[in-house]
């Protein structure tokens, strides 16, 4: 029995599926392509801008406070250095690493984020107990006339200026 197609309809089907495919894969590819790029929640292009303050109330324990940064950026991003009269590193880190930490529980170095929004932002300090046995700072118990630093990990660049621990 010879069958004679006249209205290919059985052909339409197909047709609309590949296009939906393409259309769906040339959407997840943009989405894809911007998630990558940090325009869909990434860090920003452009390094944060900001200010640190650091006070020593007598006692051996430095506490560097944030005073300004703009924008607020995630504890992942940011990489800290305690840098020696030289301006060599002593010890350095993820701000993620120390967080949460308390005096006596292994780090020498703590960031307490006051706001509790996982965030280096205004207000949040980080606190520095040099001379703490077993702990990286256990050789150094004076930190008079060292610096500390701040990166952004995604460029590279330094947040604000070094600041001084002074006497």
């Amino acid at each position: 029995m010879n069958r004679r197609i006249i209205n290919n309809e059985e052909a339409v089907s197909p047709v609309i599926a590949v296009i939906l495919m393409v259309a769906i894969t040339v959407v997840m590819a943009a989405v894809l392509y911007a998630w990558l790029g940090g325009i869909i929640g990434g860090s920003p292009k452009s390094p944060p801008t900001g200010s640190m303050m650091v006070e020593n109330d007598g006692t051996d324990v430095w506490k560097v406070s944030i005073i300004k940064m703009n924008p607020t950026v995630s504890i992942n991003s940011v990489h800290w250095y305690l840098l020696d009269v030289s301006d060599m590193t002593k010890v350095e880190g993820m701000v993620s690493d120390i967080y949460g930490f308390k005096n006596g529980e292994g780090q020498a170095v703590t960031y307490v984020d006051n706001d509790f929004d996982a965030k280096v932002s205004p207000g949040d300090q980080f606190v520095i107990y040099p001379g703490s046995a077993g702990t990286s700072l256990e050789s150094y118990p004076d930190l008079t006339d060292y610096s500390f630093r701040m990166k952004f990990d995604p460029t590279g660049d330094t947040i604000g200026y070094d600041t001084e621990f002074a006497s």
